[in-house]
């Protein structure tokens, strides 16, 4: 059975984290979007690959990875910013603009393909920045490329600008500074083992990314195992461990621990109404079941109490999420994947319990010390 265009850009990803260490923690971040409007592929500035299927088909794995590679170094050279900030973005057009961007991290590219912007072929000199080939290209812009511009062979559009925002740029510099330390660059005496600063996204965010992921690997008949050593002072990155295939199923059965105990506070209401609004725009592939948890199992909603609106925290006594998951495991209830929303106060079932099928968001990593794979975020 031939590869899913979903599972070659997956293995792509894989392969070229594992060609390219020092990009491997924004590697990990990305994600692909099926775009067929556009021609090829293009990533925005939040690490969002969007991929024309019919492009992706046409490519061999090889080239798939230089295409993935290509668009990261699009991200990590912080071209977004350098163009909205260029001086020259309202009189040259964007692919001119965007010509400039291929030839500096197309040097970075190993056996770049002949019929990409290489400097050389071009007669231009090597290791220049974007503002200086575009500088170059403004001046006196090689015949070759004139050539190329008049039979309107520019290169498609890999660069999204929409929903760009400034803070983007700090958000960058510390994905560089990530980079840098999985690289073992600046010290250290063991460049596998990196001390990263757990970064904090959207909940509703990493939620949504969360549920459609697994939707994709359920849907189209594969499963993606994947895991992450946690322990308080280190992270390690998880890999991608090649899915086996199974028998596609036609909804997900998704069971949601919800941390009620009263540290949580106002944030349970919200979650529970923001999830509410996510599940149900993707109700047809979803069986859903909330567990309300704080020392015990205080509640349990199938597919959603449409008429209860919100739930809320309880003051007093304490907290055990492993309560939901002895239970979830005792009544042998039926999850293809299981999401913990919790502030981390809480103790974890030793030894650990459905492991294959569990992961935690929570607001405080840093006193997360459990087994499963932890998602930073905020609630």
């Amino acid at each position: 059975m031939a590869d899913s265009f979903e599972l070659r850009l997956i293995r792509a990803a894989k392969n070229v984290s594992g060609q390219y260490p020092y990009y491997s923690p924004a590697i990990v971040r990305a994600r692909f979007r099926r775009n067929n409007n556009i021609p090829t592929m293009c990533i925005n500035s939040s690490l969002v690959i969007s991929y024309n299927e019919s492009y992706v088909n046409s490519l061999s794995d090889e080239n798939l990875e230089k295409d993935v590679l290509h668009e990261i170094l699009h991200y990590i050279n912080g071209h977004h910013g350098r163009y909205k900030n260029n001086t020259l973005r309202n009189i040259l057009p964007f692919n001119i603009h965007n010509m400039a961007m291929d030839l500096e991290v197309n040097e970075f590219i190993k056996n770049f393909p002949k019929n990409g912007f290489i400097a050389k072929d071009f007669g231009m000199p090597k290791n220049k920045s974007y503002e200086e080939y575009l500088g170059i290209i403004n001046r006196d812009m090689p015949q070759e490329l004139k050539e190329i511009i008049k039979l309107g062979k520019f290169p498609s559009g890999e660069l999204d600008m929409e929903g760009y925002d400034d803070i983007y740029l700090e958000i960058l510099a510390d994905l560089v500074n990530e980079c840098e330390r999985a690289a073992g660059i600046g010290g250290g005496s063991d460049s596998k083992i990196r001390k990263v600063k757990k970064r904090k996204y959207p909940w509703q965010q990493v939620f949504q990314n969360i549920i459609a992921t697994k939707m994709t690997d359920i849907t189209s008949g594969y499963r993606f195992r994947t895991y992450e050593k946690t322990n308080r002072r280190l992270v390690h990155f998880p890999d991608i461990i090649m899915p086996q295939y199974f028998d596609r199923k036609s909804k997900i059965s998704l069971k949601i621990i919800m941390d009620i105990s009263g540290s949580m506070g106002d944030n349970v209401g919200n979650m529970y109404g923001v999830m509410k609004s996510l599940v149900d725009i993707l109700d047809l592939q979803i069986d859903i079941t909330v567990l309300e948890v704080n020392t015990s199992v205080e509640n349990i909603k199938h597919g959603f109490d449409l008429k209860k609106e919100s739930i809320k925290s309880k003051d007093g006594g304490g907290t055990d999420m492993g309560a939901g998951l002895y239970y979830i495991q005792d009544e042998k209830m039926e999850a293809d994947l299981i999401v913990v929303m919790t502030d981390s106060y809480t103790p974890w079932p030793d030894p650990p319990i459905l492991v294959d099928k569990t992961v935690v968001l929570t607001d405080n990593p840093d006193d997360y010390d459990g087994p499963y794979p932890v998602y930073p975020v905020e609630f």
